[in-house]
């Protein structure tokens, strides 16, 4: 069972110390144990919530991970999909191995970009600006 271990809200401009909605944030969730079948849904239901709150910025914390499977994986391509229109992304961080080689049988990694330092992952997301829909 997937759960969200933690929900921490970055300021998406370092040093700021106030901010003002949503889209002023980077949302790093930290996932547990699986991501599969039995609770996608529960998961996707919370990030809809966020981005419906005006979260656009997202780290995806998976350290804590043992298995994901293909309807985690469709979960994490909708979570991005749904971003890219309102300017937003979302990274993976800390991909254990074994999940690693599952997100490489589908080719995820071409797709959602993959980082084992949160300041690189942070340094990524901040920067095109939430909200701006990068140009095609």
């Amino acid at each position: 069972m997937a759960n969200i271990h933690y929900i921490e809200l970055l300021p998406l401009r370092e040093g700021a110390t106030q901010c003002e909605d949503g889209c002023d944030y980077i949302c790093r969730l930290s996932l547990r144990g699986s991501l599969g079948m039995d609770n996608a849904q529960e998961t996707a239901v919370l990030v809809q919530a966020l981005i419906d709150g005006g979260i656009r910025k997202f780290i995806l914390n998976m350290e804590n991970m043992n298995y994901v499977d293909s309807t985690g994986i469709g979960t994490i391509i909708r979570f991005k999909k749904s971003l890219q229109p309102l300017g937003g992304d979302v990274v993976l961080l800390n991909v254990p191995p074994k999940v690693s080689e599952v997100l490489d049988l589908v080719n995820l990694k071409e797709y959602v970009r993959i980082f084992y330092a949160e300041p690189k992952a942070l340094e990524y997301l901040r920067q095109a600006p939430a909200g701006q829909v990068p140009a095609s």
